[in-house]
C-alpha cells in the first residue's frame, strides 16, 4: 500500500503562510485538521504550529489551506479565526468556515409564492456568504422568517422541506443540496489506496414519507385566496424506498412518516416533497468511513467507488455492481507521523 503522489501544503493566516516549500514559509506546521461536515453542519480547521515566539493571530484574520496530492493544489478549507491558544512550543488555531456566520446572525423577512430555493439563496446572501449548489425546492404559498432562529436554523428547516443536505466546500459556498445520481466523482483502490474501511447496512427510523399540504390550489384554482381546504386528496403525496433503494412513488411503507406543511398548496409541491425526502433517504441506506490517501479534491455530496473489492469481500455485497457512496464528512488530517490522510463519512 502505497501513496500516489507527493504531498505538499500552504497554509495562509494572515499574513503568515506555512508551507511545504522551505522558501515561502513563515512558519513550521506541526499538525493540520480541517473538517466539512453535512452533519451538523460545519466547516472547521485547527492548525498547531512551531514557534512560540509569534504573536498569535487575531480572531477573524482570514484562513485559507491548499492541500496538494501530486495533481494539482486544492482549496480544502476557507475561513476566519475563531480562537487561539498558546502553548510551551508553538501554538494551536482554530478557524470556522462561512457556515458558522449563519449561526450567529438572525434575520427578518416574509416572501409570498416562491419556491424553497429561491429564499436560501436569498438568506445565504443576507449575511454575507456564497451560495453554491441549490437544489431546486417545492413551491410555497408564503413564508415568513423571525428572529429567534438563527439563519442557519432557517436554512436547516429549508433544507429539510427540500430533501437536502446543508454544508460548506473548501472555498466557503453554502451548498444546500439534495442526493445526485450518476457515476463515481472519485474511485479508490482496495490495497493501493485504501487504508481503512468500514461499511454497513441499517434500517431506517422510516422506511416512507407521507406528506400534507393544506391548500385549495389543486382542486379550485391556485387564485384562491383561501388556504384550507375540505378535500385534501390534492395536496397530499407519498413516496417509499425499496429495500433495494428505489424509490417508489405514491406508496407507504411499513413504518411511515407523515409530514404536514401548511405552505404546500398543490400536488405538486406535496409530491415533489415526497420523492426528495424518499431519495434524500435512499441515499443513506448504507453508512460508514473509508481513510485514504491525501485526497483533496473530494468535497461532501461526492460520490466515491472503491474498485478492485474481492468478489467474496463482505463489503462488495453491500455496495454491490458498480455501487457508490455518498460523502457526508471530510476531514484532512496531516502531520509528522503519517504524512496527509483523508477521512470520508458515509
Amino acid at each position: 500500500m502505497k501513496s500516489t503522489g507527493r504531498n505538499a501544503y500552504q497554509v495562509q493566516i494572515g499574513s503568515a503562510l506555512a508551507s511545504s516549500s522551505a522558501s515561502e514559509s513563515h512558519r513550521q506546521l506541526l499538525q493540520l485538521c480541517v473538517d466539512l461536515n453535512m452533519d451538523g453542519p460545519g466547516a472547521a480547521c485547527t492548525v498547531e504550529l512551531a514557534d512560540s515566539t509569534v504573536a498569535p493571530p487575531a480572531a477573524g484574520d482570514p484562513v485559507s489551506v491548499k492541500l496538494d496530492a501530486g495533481d494539482g493544489a486544492q482549496t480544502v478549507f476557507t475561513g476566519k479565526v475563531a480562537d487561539s491558544e498558546a502553548r510551551a512550543t508553538g501554538q494551536a488555531i482554530i478557524a470556522h468556515g462561512a457556515i458558522a456566520e449563519l449561526g450567529r446572525h438572525e434575520v427578518e423577512g416574509t416572501y409570498d409564492s416562491v419556491s424553497a430555493d429561491f429564499i436560501i439563496k436569498d438568506l445565504i446572501g443576507k449575511v454575507g456568504a456564497t451560495a453554491g449548489t441549490i437544489s431546486k425546492g417545492p413551491d410555497l404559498s408564503g413564508w415568513a422568517l423571525h428572529r429567534g432562529p438563527t439563519a442557519l436554523g432557517h436554512l436547516r428547516r429549508l433544507a429539510l422541506l427540500c430533501g437536502a443536505d446543508l454544508f460548506a466546500d473548501g472555498n466557503g459556498r453554502i451548498h444546500s443540496a439534495a442526493p445526485k445520481a450518476g457515476g463515481a466523482d472519485h474511485r479508490f483502490k482496495f490495497g493501493e489506496t485504501v487504508i481503512r474501511l468500514a461499511i454497513q447496512k441499517h434500517s431506517p427510523a422510516f422506511d416512507s414519507i407521507e406528506v400534507w399540504g393544506e391548500g385549495a390550489a389543486s382542486a379550485k384554482g391556485a387564485d384562491k385566496a383561501h388556504w384550507l381546504s375540505t378535500d385534501l386528496a390534492g395536496v397530499s403525496a407519498k413516496a417509499a424506498v425499496g429495500s433495494d433503494g428505489q424509490v417508489q412513488a405514491g406508496k407507504l411503507g411499513t413504518r411511515p412518516f407523515r409530514l404536514r406543511e401548511g405552505a404546500l398548496r398543490s400536488g405538486e409541491s406535496v409530491e415533489a416533497v415526497a420523492k426528495a425526502w424518499a431519495t434524500s433517504l435512499a441515499a443513506r441506506l448504507l453508512s460508514g468511513s473509508l481513510e485514504v490517501f491525501a485526497a483533496p479534491k473530494v468535497q461532501p455530496g461526492d460520490l466515491v467507488s472503491i474498485d478492485g473489492l474481492p468478489a467474496d469481500h463482505a463489503a462488495a455485497s453491500l455496495l454491490g455492481q458498480g455501487g457508490t457512496l455518498r460523502v457526508r464528512h471530510v476531514r484532512h488530517l496531516l502531520d509528522r507521523q503519517r504524512g496527509a490522510i483523508t477521512r470520508l463519512g458515509f
